[in-house]
């Protein structure tokens, strides 16, 4: 009887996973929510599938613990790598047209004190360009000429 309904339970939140990834369903909470409670329940669901059975219930809380704690790093990483992503767009794009207006880049420099922010300059008009994941701030001149 119990086993049957630690199955139902874990069908249940299966079922509750795969809603909260297609969303018509819960339509109120935005996707990235969704995928995080998503997330948070698949992984509860793998590590209490790994408990021993008759494990105290402490043990069972603390691995409710790990598994939001582990949706929450991998939520970090793929921001984080969004975060990159994004600069490195940014990044390619301001070389490209500095290029087409004749402008010489120098390595990408990352900003003191900052994660995500870079700047270059440009080697012969001694203009510069700075790049971070949500903004750019290009301070080249239209054609480079050498000043």
């Amino acid at each position: 009887m119990k086993q049957t309904k630690l199955e139902q339970l874990e069908l249940a939140l299966h079922y509750l996973v795969s809603v909260l990834e297609e969303g018509s369903l819960v339509e109120r909470y935005d996707k990235a929510t969704r995928e995080s409670l998503a997330d948070v329940l698949r992984l509860l669901v793998e590590k209490v599938n790994d408990l021993p059975l008759n494990v105290p219930d402490n043990l069972v809380q603390a691995t409710a613990v790990r598994a939001i704690i582990a949706a929450s790093e991998r939520s970090n990483a793929v921001e984080l790598a969004n975060r990159r992503e994004k600069l490195e767009r940014s990044q390619r794009e301001v070389e490209a047209s500095a290029s087409i207006q004749g402008h010489l880049l120098s390595e990408w420099e990352q900003v003191k004190g900052s994660e995500m922010e870079y700047q270059a300059t440009c080697q012969v008009c001694g203009g510069f360009v700075y790049v971070s994941d949500t903004s750019v701030y290009n301070l080249l001149l239209d054609t480079c000429q050498r000043l």
